[in-house]
């Protein structure tokens, strides 16, 4: 086997989105070249899907170096604030509200940016650090050295908690980064950092729309990356048909089979257990090195015309109690989220849905509906430097804390990196020379579309685009308008993964939430992580099984948690080959046919029914 050729290199792994298997690629490469004869350059994984890490879990190792990251929030002097409500007013993370002249902090929302205690006008604020996240390593890791990050639940700054760890990175070997799923903040602060991007897919619609999304993002951050297809099957022509649109190349798969899923669930690396599967990782890495392209560039196109603005379903439209809001979450992608609200879609006899995994949406593809509705959707804003105004006096390099005031020297010139602005402010409030203004950021598009189902209100989340909370906010804010218009029954929600901002925005204020999860190492441990947010905002959370026959010890280890917190497990699921069959058909597996999982999906739905 050739070596890179250099002396350090950054391969990062992603997906559009959870469940397509980038972690057990990672962990299985980390593992075979660790140990590959003629591979000499030491190797390092750094888990840096810091919202649901799960590496760690396959590897168990001794993490004695703990380093906590800390951001800054605010802290209120109340003898010198006079309740002026300033702070408040700028603050574009909603993290300060002043309530009968007293303010209040929500530190989750809070984005570190620093523009609350330059406006004061009493210096009442000053900031303190706290953590909200920590780095753990296991740095005698054998054959390849192991680092990870966890945010802590609730918290929305991910990509500092990435940032961190990147700075861990082998300077003189090969850096193997798990990264996270989706195209938001977090996955392009990864990506940015990377020499080539392995982007891991399935052979099904859900990965095939989710992989076109990974590949605009590559685009636009001209990132070289090629495609990995998992659980590999005679239907690999869909993904190879979309590399070749993008002109990227297919440099590996993986078979599905189910021993192979089994090993998984119990926490163990593939290649370590099939040895039949080292030559192919081998040989995947050798073609990324010498294949790897950056994608022709397809350009974002929302499908909404006119002028870019924040939607009119913004977020004066509250929830009312006429009917009952369900939102689906499981942590984590890939433990069968989607596929159970398709389900409940096509049981539902009066109900709007909506998919709130505006990353990545995927439950229009098997409620085949037709758009009746896209409005694009700009909430955010980017900082705009006036050229022949500014005096390059460094306030705002100094100050900005997401380094996305760039110097360029040959010019001579301070510029905005649009990919790493926030449209804090803070940059416009303490320019002294009045030279830098903003202007709106598209965050992508909501769009309103029907169905034999019903009406689904979804969004689609712009390449690298900021503000994902924000945009799922808007999605359920059109929903809450459409379902009390129409007297309907149910509001049933598609949730995004992750512990941070768009689940954040998605469970606040619903009536139910459930949780799919399914019997593995990895599927148990979020579950965990993402109970601790539902708790948060004083819902009980409901639990569905999935697959729940994969691997008996785990599902009884989740019954266990169940029963232990009082949680209701409201059905299992067990594994059917169809499930899959209907995906790729587009229909909602209850349409499908009258299988083991079908059965199961209308007994829960009757229960739900039932205890509403």
């Amino acid at each position: 086997m050739k070596d890179t050729g250099s002396d350090s290199l950054k391969v990062v792994i992603c997906s559009g989105k959870g469940g397509t298997g980038k972690t057990t690629l990672a962990l299985s490469m980390a593992w075979t070249l660790g140990r590959a004869e003629g591979f000499s350059l030491p190797v390092k994984l750094l888990d840096c899907d810091v919202e649901e890490p799960n590496c760690h879990l396959f590897l168990r190792g001794n993490y004695d170096t703990l380093m906590p990251v800390l951001a800054e929030k605010p802290v209120f002097d109340m003898q010198l604030c006079n309740g002026c409500g300033r702070c408040s007013n700028k603050c574009r993370y909603n993290a300060i509200a002043v309530v009968k002249g007293k303010p209040l902090v929500f530190n989750d929302l809070c984005h570190s940016c620093g523009v609350c205690g330059v406006i004061c006008p009493r210096d009442a604020i000053s900031l303190k650090a706290i953590a909200i996240g920590e780095v753990l390593a296991d740095n005698n890791h054998r054959p390849f050295s192991f680092m990870f990050g966890r945010l802590n639940v609730g918290e929305s700054q991910s990509p500092m908690v990435i940032g961190e760890m990147l700075k861990h990175a082998l300077p003189d070997g090969l850096n193997i980064i798990d990264g996270p799923p989706g195209t938001a903040c977090n996955t392009v602060k990864a990506i940015a950092a990377a020499d080539k991007v392995i982007l891991v897919t399935e052979p099904t619609p859900f990965g095939a729309n989710d992989l076109a999304l990974a590949l605009d993002l590559c685009a636009q951050l001209q990132k070289p990356c090629a495609i990995v297809i998992n659980r590999s099957d005679s239907n690999d022509q869909l993904i190879e048909n979309l590399a070749e649109s993008y002109q990227v190349s297919v440099v590996g798969k993986i078979p599905f089979k189910r021993e192979y899923a089994r090993a998984c669930s119990d926490g163990l690396i593939l290649t370590e257990e099939f040895p039949e599967l080292r030559a192919g990782v081998i040989s995947s890495f050798s073609r990324l090195l010498s294949e790897a392209a950056v994608p022709l560039t397809v350009k974002y196109e929302t499908e909404a015309r006119g002028e870019c603005r924040v939607a009119s379903a913004s977020a004066d439209t509250q929830k009312s109690d006429n009917y009952q809001e369900i939102t689906v979450l499981s942590g984590k992608g890939g433990t069968g989220k989607t596929t159970v609200t398709g389900a409940f879609v096509a049981l539902a006899d009066s109900l709007v849905a909506a998919d709130c995994d505006v990353d990545a949406a995927n439950l229009r593809l098997i409620m085949n509906e037709k758009i009746l509705y896209t409005e694009r959707a700009c909430l955010g804003s980017e900082a705009v430097i006036d050229q022949r105004k500014c005096t390059k006096c460094d306030k705002c390099f100094e100050a900005c804390r997401f380094g996305a005031i760039d110097f360029d020297k040959q010019a001579d010139r301070y510029s905005v990196n649009a990919l790493n602005c926030e449209g804090c402010g803070l940059c416009i409030e303490i320019c002294p020379a009045k030279a830098i203004s903003e202007k709106r950021a598209e965050t992508g598009s909501l769009m309103l579309s029907e169905s034999t189902r019903g009406q689904l209100v979804h969004a689609k989340l712009a390449p690298a685009a900021e503000n994902s909370g924000k945009l799922v906010s808007m999605v359920r804010s059109l929903a809450f308008a459409i379902v009390d218009q129409q007297q309907k029954e149910w509001l049933l929600v598609d949730g995004p993964p992750g512990t941070a901002c768009p689940a954040i925005a998605s469970v606040t204020g619903s009536d139910r939430v459930i949780l799919v999860t399914e019997p593995t190492i990895a599927a148990v441990h979020d579950l965990e992580r993402i109970i601790k947010l539902v708790r948060h905002f004083g819902l009980k959370p409901e639990i569905i099984i999935n697959k729940v026959d994969i691997n008996p010890t785990y599902a009884r280890k989740i019954r266990d948690l169940a029963d232990n917190a009082g949680y209701k497990i409201l059905g299992e699921i067990p594994f059917d080959d169809t499930v899959k069959e209907a995906i790729k058909a587009g229909v909602p597996v209850v349409d499908f046919n009258d299988g083991p999982a079908s059965q199961a999906l209308r007994t829960i739905w009757n229960k739900i029914k039932e205890t509403r």
